[in-house]
């Protein structure tokens, strides 16, 4: 992936008493490295000489609308669709008949018949 060989094959190359220029890509070798600062590169002048287009001057540049929590976000988990739905059942109580409670926790008088 790098274009240079691993440390396996450079024991080999090693081992055998080959050159190693031929196994490995132009990029490292110290002429391309010399290459690079061929070109001389210049510092920026001060920011008051810098040269804006209007275009770009005039744009204005708004924060962002929300800001995003700190930490690992949490789980969207889908609840199952019993959960979603209304409980058709509930509780009542066979002394009372009310619903809610059932006949261990009933306070109300017993119904009459």
């Amino acid at each position: 992936m790098e274009e240079m060989p691993c440390p396996h094959a450079w024991v080999v190359l090693k081992s055998k008493n080959l050159t190693t220029d031929n196994y490995y890509s132009n990029l490292y070798k110290s002429e391309a490295v010399v290459k690079t600062y061929d070109v001389p590169v210049y510092p920026l002048p001060d920011e008051s000489e810098w040269k804006i287009p209007a275009s770009i001057s005039e744009e204005i540049v708004l924060p962002l609308r929300y800001k995003r929590p700190p930490g690992r976000p949490k789980k969207k988990c889908d609840k199952p669709l019993t959960e979603l739905l209304p409980n058709k059942y509930s509780n009542s109580c066979s002394r009372c008949g009310h619903e809610g409670h059932n006949r261990c926790s009933c306070r109300n008088e017993p119904r009459r018949k």
